[in-house]
């Protein structure tokens, strides 16, 4: 009788233990705690932001496929199935495609911002009034920042990425740009 009292007493622990580790965030936060690391040591390791690990741990955010690989890797757990991976192949070939397209645009954008500026200073030069063509300058300069702004984000979670002309993964979902 005492014998089948206590595995019933550990088949509703392991039901509470698997309740508890369920979700992602929460096997992340076990792996993790298991391995005695905090969180800021997991994030430098998977080169992500604090923030996005407390997110992921906390289940405010769905991390996407390659994030969870990526942490899966530093903590050397298996979170993703194999039928994921070829999901996550694709979506990351989708993604890297929208970063080049994004960067062909942001380097026209600079491009066209250096003439702007080159024909600012041609037109300074000439002697014709600025009140005539100064107007028209700034509202192109400023669109031209908008536009700027609005594509130096990631494609894979639409925050703002860094370094301008070097940037090789976002820091906050960890997608790498480049293999």
């Amino acid at each position: 009788m005492n014998l089948l009292n206590i595995t019933f007493t550990k088949k509703k622990l392991q039901c509470i233990i698997m309740e508890q580790i369920y979700s992602i965030g929460k096997q992340i936060m076990h792996a993790r705690l298991k391995k005695k690391l905090s969180q800021a040591e997991l994030a430098n390791k998977c080169n992500l932001n604090v923030r996005t690990i407390q997110r992921i741990e906390n289940e405010d955010v769905n991390p996407r496929l390659y994030t969870i690989r990526i942490i899966s890797e530093a903590l050397g757990i298996t979170l993703i199935d194999e039928n994921e991976v070829e999901n996550e192949s694709k979506q990351l070939m989708q993604l890297r495609y929208m970063f080049e397209k994004r960067k062909q645009i942001r380097i026209f954008t600079f491009a066209f911002a250096i003439f702007l500026l080159a024909a600012a200073f041609i037109l300074l030069l000439s002697g014709i009034p600025k009140l005539i063509w100064a107007p028209f300058f700034y509202i192109l300069f400023f669109l031209d920042l908008i536009v700027i702004g609005l594509i130096w984000r990631c494609p894979g979670c639409n925050g703002l990425l860094g370094e301008v002309f070097s940037v090789k993964y976002c820091s906050k979902c960890g997608l790498k740009f480049f293999e």
